[in-house]
């Protein structure tokens, strides 16, 4: 398929996602425009859905279009604040913004290595999840993303090679973000993925 085959409604679309121009310098610069590209796209797909959909599963050992939202913003809470900084849980936004305060629940010590971020939940666990709404979701998401911004503003490329703290000093600090990053684009791909399974099944 080349341009041409292409409905220009789709061209349009397409081009309404592309991001303002954006001074590219460095790879600090291509990590914040792929941050900022995810939350754009996030925050559209999510603040037009319906709370009926954002907790939907396909089956009974799936996870709802919610859940995969905190996960996101959940794991990069997680890797900046301990795999990067090596600072502890309590200075994770999902502390020290007061959300744990808020919504009663404290993930420390569930799942995979106790990082409270979805990976390796029983589905009694996954279930003990809050029901998040949309704005909700969004505003702890961005929270998150806003972190990692300013820590990518301020710090020099030099920097993000040295080790990170966690995984004993296996990777350095821009790996550690970025995979992260990768992690939630993969996971956007999968909200995208739900919403058309909901979209073919009927649903509204």
């Amino acid at each position: 398929m080349n341009a041409n085959d292409v409905p220009s409604e789709w061209l349009i679309r397409k081009a309404n996602d592309v991001p303002s121009e954006w001074p590219i310098r460095t790879a600090n610069d291509v990590l914040i425009d792929l941050l900022e590209d995810n939350r754009r796209r996030l925050h559209r797909v999510i603040g037009a859905m319906s709370d009926e959909l954002l907790h939907w599963t396909p089956d009974p050992g799936a996870n709802s279009i919610a859940v995969v939202v905190w996960h996101m913003g959940r794991l990069f809470d997680v890797f900046l604040t301990r795999q990067v900084n090596g600072d502890g849980a309590e200075n994770e936004c999902w502390f020290s913004r007061g959300w744990a305060q808020r919504t009663g629940y404290d993930p420390r010590g569930i799942g995979r290595d106790g990082w409270g971020a979805v990976n390796g939940y029983t589905a009694n666990q996954v279930a003990g999840i809050p029901r998040f709404g949309g704005e909700q979701l969004l505003a702890y998401f961005d929270n998150v993303h806003d972190t990692v911004k300013t820590y990518l503003e301020n710090r020099s490329m030099d920097e993000l090679q040295t080790a990170a703290a966690g995984f004993d000093g296996q990777y350095t600090k821009y790996q550690c973000i970025q995979m992260a990053l990768l992690d939630n684009a993969r996971h956007l791909g999968e909200i995208y993925a739900l919403k058309a399974m909901w979209e073919r099944m009927g649903g509204i």
